[in-house]
């Protein structure tokens, strides 16, 4: 039976894939009149080392579940600087339905933390309109977290601990940060993959006996290298 399903499955998604019809607009980075410009940055370490050379790819989508269109709209890489600059024509089509998505050519894993998230929002855009983006993606570091008095968590407990990335101002950034939930069936010692180069902003909340108690610490870790913390759920 498992079979059957898993089978179901693989047929359905390439029935799904097989209903998207992909299209090249390339043609329309000759545009000389009513043009949307989208220009900003590919950066790390914060915003503060370029990611040059680096493919991305603006695509207009209005597919949904297998049908419909994927447009790739404009093609360019980023210079010595991490910039990047777009111009090209919206269709009429693209005036009423749809969303923009940009997307850069995916790094290498064991450098960055969640390579596979490349993706940069942009959503519905106008003619004749430029856009800024700039975006981050963190490098990877690790930290090595171990929890004391983990066996203390009781079922009518809860013990949270959220890691927020924080990203530079005006930037969006690829990963935002992880949320973990904790019990006393977990493994007290956990290596964490994390931002490097980066604030990391650790939140640590406690709900005993339905008294809720959050506390704050903040690190920088260099990408590549490991650090401990240690968080007890008594204190």
């Amino acid at each position: 039976m498992k079979k059957i399903y898993k089978l179901l499955i693989i047929l359905f998604v390439i029935l799904v894939q097989s209903c998207t019809k992909k299209e090249d607009d390339l043609i329309s980075q000759n545009c000389e009149i009513d043009c949307t410009e989208i220009i900003g940055k590919l950066m790390t370490d914060n915003g503060t080392t370029p990611i040059s050379n680096h493919k991305i790819t603006v695509v207009w989508d209005n597919s949904s579940l297998g049908s419909g269109t994927i447009r790739t709209k404009a093609m360019t890489r980023t210079n010595s600087n991490g910039e990047f600059y777009f111009n090209f024509y919206i269709r009429d089509d693209e005036l009423k339905d749809g969303v923009y998505r940009m997307y850069y050519d995916e790094l290498n894993g064991d450098n960055f933390i969640r390579a596979d998230l490349n993706g940069i929002d942009v959503f519905q855009i106008k003619r004749d309109t430029t856009l800024v983006r700039n975006h981050n993606i963190p490098k990877k570091a690790f930290l090595n977290l171990t929890i004391l008095n983990l066996e203390d968590i009781q079922t009518n407990n809860s013990f949270f601990i959220n890691f927020e990335f924080v990203k530079p101002p005006g930037y969006s950034q690829s990963i935002s940060g992880i949320n973990r939930g904790w019990s006393n069936e977990f493994e007290s010692n956990q290596l964490i993959e994390i931002a490097g180069n980066q604030p990391v902003i650790i939140e640590v909340i406690r709900e005993i006996d339905n008294v809720q108690t959050t506390k704050y610490d903040t690190l920088f870790v260099n990408s590549g290298t490991t650090s401990n913390f240690t968080v007890d759920v008594n204190n």
